[in-house]
């Protein structure tokens, strides 16, 4: 059985463009048609994103939006 964590040690000391590559491999490998289970709590946090987008769909943000407060430090 592999360690997940000694792997994650290892995987985490590879250099930034390598590691890109090692989660795009790992989400690539996953199905689309994978059922995806949510707890209560994402659920409902879910559900509270929806009715407050639907409350407000002025206050979406473009992507590109999105990025700029992120490097703003907004």
């Amino acid at each position: 059985m592999i360690d997940i964590n000694q792997a994650l040690i290892e995987l985490t000391a590879l250099p930034i463009h390598d590691r890109l590559r090692v989660v795009e491999s790992l989400w690539n490998s996953i199905p689309a048609a994978s059922p995806m289970e949510m707890s209560p709590e994402q659920q409902a946090e879910l559900q509270r994103r929806i009715l407050a987008h639907e409350r407000s769909p002025e206050k979406l943000l473009t992507w590109d939006e999105v990025l700029d407060r992120l490097r703003d430090g907004r």
